[in-house]
């Protein structure tokens, strides 16, 4: 019974870290984010691409390899069963292809932002310790102690600063975990329906 409260402390303790929480928030945002590129590229992209490449009969970009004739009741003539050929979908590689690259552009956006974001307070905070050091050794000229002077300046500099926004409260472990299992169970039903 210890090892189990020890073995549950440890996982709160590494649920609760950080790049957990960060990890699990690229992962809801990249499914949700999936989903969107997914209906475009299905959607939208694609009857367009089969339309104009094929005819707008339907059928698209496809090589048959071994196809399936079945009777259709409705005009008596026998028509291509594609639940059964044997075929090759030129378009829905395409498709993929489309997804991939779309999915990698806005990545590439996000991690962009995101790097300037921190390229920027990371400029920021240099600069407010230059300019305490720089205040801290004019203070000790004028007679301060180098532990006075440092402390002071560092009280000046951040009266001057503009305060920083209060962030926003973060969820919950149990909120991220609830979220991503939501997300999973919706993905993995859109990919059961897609199969049948």
């Amino acid at each position: 019974m210890k090892k189990l409260k020890t073995l549950l402390q440890e996982f709160k303790a590494f649920i609760t870290r950080g790049n957990v929480v960060d990890m699990a928030v690229a992962v809801i945002i990249g499914a949700a984010f999936n989903a969107i590129v997914t209906s475009l590229t299905n959607n939208i992209l694609k009857p367009l691409i089969n339309w104009a490449v094929g005819g707008g009969d339907g059928i698209g970009l496809i090589t048959m390899l071994k196809p399936v004739t079945v009777l259709d009741a409705e005009s008596g003539e026998y028509v291509i069963d594609m639940a059964n050929s044997i075929y090759i979908d030129w378009g829905m590689f395409i498709m993929k292809i489309i997804d991939f690259l779309l999915v990698a552009l806005v990545l590439f956006v996000i991690i962009k932002v995101f790097m300037s974001l921190k390229n920027a307070t990371a400029k920021a905070a240099e600069k407010a310790k230059k300019k305490t050091e720089k205040l801290a050794k004019k203070l000790q000229k004028n007679g301060m102690s180098e532990e006075e002077a440092k402390a002071a300046a560092e009280a000046q500099v951040a009266a001057q600063e503009p305060a920083a926004p209060a962030a926003p409260a973060a969820p919950t472990s149990e909120e991220l975990l609830t979220e991503i299992r939501d997300l999973l169970a919706a993905q993995n039903k859109n990919n059961a329906d897609k199969a049948e």
